[in-house]
């Protein structure tokens, strides 16, 4: 806590964060030269007779009125004492250099405040708006997505979410491009068996289908662009390339994806109407040559703010889907996928989601219908690490008999994964972060069966 730990400076604090999120529907705020900081003897001797608590607040007052200069005599000749001074020291200090118009060292203070404490919701708040006068767009929407959490009100938050849409509205276009390394212990996803048995014996599992462990890379490219139409609509499209290369070209993949989408504005959100593509190539060893997939569909979408700490996103698709050398596979999907998003404050948030998928392909024993549930914690933790903790089941019921094995497949999917990033360390605009995934699919045809182990290192915006 900045000012004080008590219920009522909590209340004060909240009055603070939706004056701040009023000024950021601004776009910018007014960076003034400091008057000469010489405090008068009167200033002096109040000063002198306040506690912290108010000392802090008048110290914030000042930065606020553009006498940061005094502030910063007054904040150096009376050393902060108190079970707060660490961080509040560092968010005035902050907002100093952000007097002297030093936005990039007032955002490293305000980050080191929060690697502390993540509840600081004015450190939070300032830096939110320092970052979109750095323009660093990303992050500064980050960080007012996790605010919305702590609005005292649904009219608050809302003035939080307009001030998201006027740094969408100032950069219609978006490009974004990443590169990680990923090592795994299965990046086929290949069986750990070498020999299978079926009704007509046992089946010896060719080494190109068995697990394979490897080091590669991801990256990527996706790009984006929006326009407002009017008060009611806007209208967003999107589209990416990515690829993922191992040392063994055989297991290399690379994709793109398309999407365009009308929607039609909601107060916290929206309804969507529009179309998705998607096409990838990977190699087929059992063809010893690539195949090429591609799929397009209309889909529909909502997403809407049901209160300040909760939010629902439902989606439909239905995609066409093709293969080059794999016509059996051809075929329809029907995709369903629902989540709830609830904030508990702005340092945490929990999602729960589910999703129905039912694939139609020319042949029976390629056609499934899925069920899945999947859970997630984000959490921002001391020393400025950041944890998010995700869990999915994901049940498949295939249809028709398997030739050779003579049986109807049934596969269980277990997914966790694990994600640290160090919140406070920046390098050029990015945190760098740490992912490890366990993948386990349970089949009761023994081809399919395997699990995997997989690391990935990137460097995120989202911090």
């Amino acid at each position: 806590m900045i000012i004080s730990g008590s219920s009522h400076t909590n209340k004060r604090l909240r009055t603070l964060v939706c004056a701040l999120s009023c000024l950021m529907l601004n776009s910018t705020a007014v960076l003034a030269k400091a008057p000469p900081a010489t405090p008068t003897p009167q200033q002096i001797a109040e000063y002198e007779a306040t506690d912290e608590v108010s000392r802090v607040a008048l110290l914030i007052r000042l930065c606020k009125a553009s006498q940061h200069e005094l502030a910063d005599v007054l904040l150096n000749r009376y050393p902060l004492t108190g079970e707060f001074a660490a961080n509040r020291k560092l968010f005035l200090e902050g907002m100093i250099l952000y007097g002297r118009e030093n936005l990039t060292g007032a955002a490293k203070k305000y980050r080191q405040a929060l690697a502390d404490d993540p509840s600081l919701t004015l450190v939070r708040a300032e830096l939110a708006q320092t970052l979109f006068q750095l323009q660093e767009d990303d992050s500064a929407k980050h960080h007012l997505g996790l605010l919305v959490a702590d609005a005292p009100t649904e009219q608050a938050a809302q003035g939080i979410r307009s001030f998201i849409d006027t740094i969408d509205a100032r950069r219609p276009f978006t490009f974004n491009t990443y590169v990680s390394l990923a090592p795994s212990t299965n990046v086929n996803n290949g069986s750990s068996y070498k020999t299978v048995y079926a009704p007509g014996g046992s089946i010896s599992i060719p080494d190109e289908y068995q697990q394979k462990s490897g080091v590669g890379f991801t990256t990527g490219l996706n790009v984006g662009y929006s326009h407002r139409l009017g008060n009611d609509f806007s209208v967003v499209l999107g589209g990416g390339i990515n690829g993922r290369i191992y040392d063994d070209s055989d297991f290399n993949s690379y994709g793109a994806s398309q999407s365009a989408e009308l929607r039609y504005l909601l107060n916290g959100g929206f309804i969507g109407m529009g179309a998705i593509a998607s096409e990838s190539t990977n190699y087929d060893i059992s063809q010893d040559k690539y195949d090429f997939y591609n799929s397009y569909g209309p889909r529909i979408s909502l997403q809407k703010a049901v209160s300040t700490q909760d939010q629902i996103n439902l989606s439909a698709i239905h995609e066409w889907r093709n293969y080059k050398i794999n016509p059996g596979s051809e075929g329809t999907a029907l995709q369903l996928n629902g989540s709830w998003t609830h904030a508990f404050n702005s340092a945490t948030y929990g999602t729960l989601d589910v999703g129905f998928d039912n694939v139609r392909s020319q042949n029976d024993y390629s056609s499934y219908r899925a069920y899945s549930l999947g859970a997630s914690i984000y959490k921002e933790l001391p020393f400025g690490v950041t944890a998010n903790l995700r869990g999915e089941i994901r049940i498949a019921d295939f249809e028709g008999v398997m030739p050779i094995y003579n049986l109807v497949r049934d596969d269980n999917r277990y997914t966790g994964t694990v994600s640290l990033t160090k919140r406070d360390f920046n390098i050029f605009g990015y945190a760098p972060g740490i992912e490890y995934t366990y993948v386990y699919n349970d089949s009761n045809i023994a081809n399919f069966k395997f699990d995997s182990h997989a690391v990935d290192f990137r460097l995120s915006k989202d911090f």
